[in-house]
């Protein structure tokens, strides 16, 4: 038989499950499900769609040829979701349409707006201390990514352009008492990751990290001699 509080129970966690899906709408895309944007969208907004690497096509096992009435975007639903954090630590599903090199942005001003965007909107990517410390693949990842939507992301990024921006800890977090303290405290909130180090969830958490010297945060260089920099 149901009872008052296990019914109470269902609800809260279907109201859990309603915010996750609308926290993963707001930033895949516009809509749900979400469709890749069309050619003349990522024109407008400074972006070369033929240069995307890795663009969803319908057709790569990531997407499927679907019809959308919306005119900013095009025939194909991205069929694959990854779940991360926003930058104030909340859960969130998002979507890849593909990858961005340096000739990507459109040689005009749309196109510098676009790269000034793209590189002002961070996914942390926590890479494992054995691996490559610029690599995305997830088997390299010690952690979920979590996005630093702060700064009017919603409503300056239209497109949902992203500078990889990589963060590890530092020897100075490990080796020091102050740095062991900071690390325990962290590990208590938000438990700990793939390499035994804490979870990092919060941008404001990451900010003020590296700014003790407790993690570095590097990105690929911006010339594409590491690989591809930004994702949209």
């Amino acid at each position: 038989m149901e009872t008052p509080k296990r019914r109470s129970q269902y609800l809260i966690w279907l109201l859990m499950l309603v915010l996750s899906q609308a926290g993963m709408r707001g930033l895949a895309s516009a809509e749900e499900p979400p469709f890749d944007f069309s050619d003349q969208y990522y024109l407008q907004n400074g972006i070369d769609p033929s240069k995307l690497l890795g663009r969803v096509n319908g057709a790569d096992g990531t997407s499927a040829v679907d019809i959308t009435d919306d005119p900013t975007r095009r025939d194909v639903r991205v069929t694959l979701t990854t779940g991360g954090f926003n930058a104030s630590g909340n859960l969130i599903y998002y979507s890849v349409f593909g990858m961005m090199m340096p000739d990507v942005f459109t040689n005009d001003a749309a196109g510098q707006q676009a790269m000034e965007i793209a590189n002002s909107y961070r996914a942390f990517i926590f890479s494992k201390a054995s691996g490559d410390p610029v690599s995305p693949m997830p088997p390299n990842r010690r952690q979920d990514n979590m996005f630093d939507t702060r700064n009017g992301y919603f409503s300056v990024n239209p497109l949902g352009l992203w500078i990889m921006t990589f963060v590890s800890y530092t020897d100075k977090a490990f080796n020091t008492p102050e740095g062991q303290k900071v690390l325990a405290d962290l590990a208590k909130k938000n438990g700990l990751d793939l390499d035994g180090t804490p979870i990092i969830k919060t941008a404001g958490d990451v900010d003020s990290l590296a700014l003790q010297g407790f993690v570095a945060l590097r990105t690929r260089k911006l010339d594409g001699s590491e690989g591809f920099p930004w994702v949209v």
